[in-house]
């Protein structure tokens, strides 16, 4: 096989991440892959990258996003450092000599991007939301190719729909899997409730609400706060599902967040779906993202000041539990398949 060099960021939440995992394990059939990582400190892809790409070389960066509102002053100090980190960055590029580079987002991307336009080494973006962040906004217009999620998303240049990449299972599965997870009656109707890869207290606050008044639904509950919701027999807690993606297609429906990696998850696996879309994104994606996905698959969206739980509570009583023998066959997602064929150093 032939060797490709590549160098890669994209990172901070899952929903920049799992993209970029995605992408090199796809590569990993076709090539000898050596990759250069830049990541973001204390977040998830420092944490996952050891295990999903033992052999990637990684740096560890300091770089920090710019606040909101944009012309905050402290966001000075912040351009400098990013400046100063890009300098680093070039150098340890050029002797590294990629054939080209991948970006999925997150401020920890804009720092590696500059240093690549610098060095005029080829780079490719991928935009996993409807409205895109600064940073690819920003760099887009650079690219030799920016893929993006939604076919309407604005904004950006030298685009191409590719769709966004998804993970799942390399075998079918079957509903028994919900065993694994504590669960003892597959005929009973299984809900996986999620915040993102950061977690989410709201979720927390308003799902303990809806347990009240739910003992004839299964939840599994992903949450950093397990004690609260003991109380509850028919909710089963789990700090972190790494293979989360294991179990969608086994499951009746999700609580989640509008993150645009769940959002593409809750599409590929068509999922009755309660999305709670954080306010505190940028430019409101979030709540595009949900409407988005109202447009493929049975959906509410919620509130997360100004919520029903009535509504949450009708919602999900009237989705249809799947039989305890079902089967999720499985079934590919094209979208890593497309970015590839587009990325001329691949071809």
């Amino acid at each position: 096989m032939k060797t490709k060099k590549i160098v890669v960021a994209g990172g901070g939440t899952g929903g920049h991440y799992y993209p970029a995992l995605a992408f090199i394990k796809y590569l990993e059939q076709y090539y000898n892959l050596d990759i250069l990582y830049f990541m973001t400190k204390g977040r998830i892809e420092e944490k996952k990258i050891p295990k999903d790409i033992p052999y990637a070389k990684t740096i560890t960066l300091e770089t920090k996003g710019l606040l909101r509102p944009l012309y905050n002053l402290e966001n000075i100090k912040r351009i400098n450092d990013f400046l100063k980190e890009s300098r680093g960055i070039k150098k340890i590029i050029k002797e590294f000599n990629p054939d080209f580079g991948f970006f999925t987002g997150g401020y920890i991307t804009a720092p590696v991007i500059l240093a690549m336009k610098k060095l005029k080494i080829p780079y490719y973006l991928h935009e996993q939301n409807s409205i895109p962040g600064l940073v690819n906004k920003r760099f887009s217009k650079y690219s030799k190719k920016t893929f993006i999620s939604f076919k309407e998303t604005p904004y950006l240049q030298n685009t191409v729909y590719t769709g966004n990449p998804v993970r799942y299972p390399s075998k079918d599965i079957k509903r028994e899997i919900l065993l694994n997870y504590n669960l003892e009656d597959l005929y009973k109707k299984t809900i996986l409730v999620m915040g993102g890869s950061l977690g989410s207290e709201k979720i927390d606050d308003i799902m303990y609400e809806v347990y009240q008044s739910t003992e004839n639904i299964n939840f599994i509950h992903i949450t950093k706060d397990s004690e609260r919701f003991q109380s509850f027999k028919n909710v089963k807690t789990f700090d972190y599902i790494d293979n989360a993606y294991e179990i969608m297609g086994v499951i009746d429906g999700i609580v989640s967040r509008a993150g645009a990696t769940s959002i593409a998850e809750i599409i590929f696996y068509n999922l009755n779906s309660v999305l709670i879309p954080w306010k505190g994104a940028a430019e409101n994606h979030q709540m595009i993202n949900a409407k988005k996905t109202q447009e493929n698959v049975n959906s509410i969206i919620c509130d997360e000041d100004n919520y029903s739980t009535n509504s949450i509570i009708n919602f999900l009583n009237n989705i249809n539990s799947k039989p305890a023998d079902y089967i999720w066959y499985q079934k590919s997602d094209d979208s890593v398949k497309n970015i590839t064929n587009y990325i001329e150093e691949l071809n």
